[in-house]
């Protein structure tokens, strides 16, 4: 299946929640966090915020349908990912990887040092495939901005032990 990446425009904006909800739907397979597949998403005010800065891209068919995204937010001299999704009818297809190369290359482009996130310890498609393209555990109890993120995440009900946040250098090429 052919796809393009592009910046997300504020029409997406209302889009992105039913992707973000559709790729939820894989933690129903996630012992403990199945009720994840009925939370929240992203709200379409905070979504326009993103795509205001210009650190939201979306993955698009050729027809023009979107069919995944990915949101980021820059700090200091960081840029962190707030969401990855990919439609449950595109997932596996390398959409994922390709949304991961958008932000890099922007805040390549911007002369930052990093990518950090926030993921599951031990859900298939979090850090373990976030390790496969170079992104590495970091301790959240260094980094004082990652710390109050995990914690805040507690506070929502996601589980302490199960949460960590990981980066991905922009002198480390993804993988």
């Amino acid at each position: 299946m052919e796809f393009s990446i592009r910046p997300a425009c504020l029409q997406d904006a209302a889009l992105l929640p039913v992707i973000e909800k559709s790729a939820a739907q894989l933690f129903k397979t996630a012992p403990g966090l199945e009720w994840l597949a009925d939370s929240d998403t992203l709200s379409e005010p905070v979504l326009i915020c993103l795509i205001s800065l210009g650190t939201v891209w979306v993955a698009q068919t050729d027809a023009g349908q979107v069919i995944g995204f990915i949101c980021t937010e820059e700090f200091d001299d960081e840029l962190h990912i707030w969401e990855l999704s990919v439609h449950a009818d595109f997932q596996r297809m390398g959409i994922g990887k390709r949304l991961v190369q958008e932000p890099y290359k922007h805040a390549s482009d911007r002369g930052l040092s990093a990518l950090t996130l926030t993921t599951f310890s031990d859900v298939s498609w979090n850090a373990p495939w976030y390790a496969q393209l170079g992104f590495q555990i970091v301790s959240a109890s260094v980094e004082q901005r990652l710390r109050q993120l995990l914690d805040a995440e507690v506070k929502y009900g996601l589980p302490a032990s199960r949460r960590i946040a990981m980066r991905l250098s922009i002198a480390t090429a993804i993988k």
